[in-house]
């Protein structure tokens, strides 16, 4: 159990499309949300991630951004590349 593991968790999910796709409907749950971790290898507490939370490290807006919950729109169809 460790905080380096919830810091590597939530990088994780900064990056990680799919990660963040299957997390999505767990971020309200944070028993379910740690349990998920935990079967991915990420090792941390219901109270770590608590803690972490309330030290300002990790606010409920960055958890949801990282969840997918505020990447933008996506561009209208025809303006890419």
């Amino acid at each position: 159990m460790s905080l380096g593991d919830l810091e590597r968790f939530v990088s994780a999910l900064r990056l990680d499309p799919d990660l963040q796709r299957d997390f999505a409907p767990l971020r309200h749950d944070l028993d379910a949300a740690v349990q998920w971790a935990g079967e991915r290898g990420f090792q941390f507490t219901r109270e770590e991630a608590e803690q972490w939370a309330s030290s300002g490290e990790l606010s409920d807006d960055d958890l949801e951004d990282a969840a997918g919950g505020a990447w933008g729109d996506p561009p209208p169809p025809g303006s890419g590349p």
